[in-house]
C-alpha cells in the first residue's frame, strides 16, 4: 500500500504535468489563427483563439455589386464559421488535457461541457441561423452626418 507521502507526491507530479500543458496549449493558441473564405470567395476572415476578427479582406470586386444587406450577410456567416472552425481547435487543444485529470463523480466543476464552454464549433453558421430563426438577420444603420 501507498504511503501518503507517496500519493501526495504523486499528485503533485500529475498537478505540475497538467500545469504545464496548460501553459503549452495557452502558448500555441496565443499564436494560433484561422482564416475562412466566404462560400462565394468574395469575402475572407481571420479570427484568433478568442474568436476575435483579426482581418477582414475582401477578394475581388464582387462586394460592389452586392447590396449592403448580402454584404453584410456573407461577412457575418463568415465570421462565425470562421469562429466556429476556431472553436473546434481551442477544444480539440484543450480536450487530451482534460481527459487526462481523473474525473471526480459527485464533485462539481470537474466535469467539462465544451459546448457551453465554447458554444457550437460547427462551421457551417447553422448554429447561428437556427439561434436567430433559420434565417441570418442583420441591421444596416446609415450615418446621419452623411459624408
Amino acid at each position: 500500500m501507498e504511503s501518503l507521502e507517496e500519493r501526495l507526491a504523486k499528485a503533485m507530479q500529475a498537478l505540475e504535468s497538467t500545469r504545464a500543458a496548460v501553459a503549452d496549449a495557452e502558448q500555441r493558441l496565443r499564436e494560433a489563427s484561422v482564416t475562412v473564405t466566404s462560400k462565394d470567395r468574395s469575402v475572407e476572415v481571420t479570427v484568433g483563439a478568442q474568436g476575435d476578427l483579426r482581418s477582414l479582406r475582401f477578394q475581388d470586386g464582387t462586394y460592389r455589386s452586392m447590396a449592403p444587406a448580402q454584404l453584410s450577410a456573407v461577412v457575418m456567416e463568415t465570421i462565425g464559421r470562421a469562429r466556429a472552425r476556431m472553436a473546434r481547435q481551442v477544444v480539440d487543444t484543450y480536450r487530451p488535457i482534460s481527459e487526462s485529470v481523473p474525473s471526480l463523480p459527485g464533485m462539481p466543476g470537474t466535469e467539462i461541457d465544451w459546448d457551453r464552454l465554447f458554444g457550437s464549433t460547427e462551421d457551417d453558421g447553422s448554429a447561428a441561423r437556427k439561434k436567430q430563426g433559420g434565417r441570418l438577420r442583420d441591421e444596416i444603420v446609415e450615418d446621419p452626418a452623411g459624408p
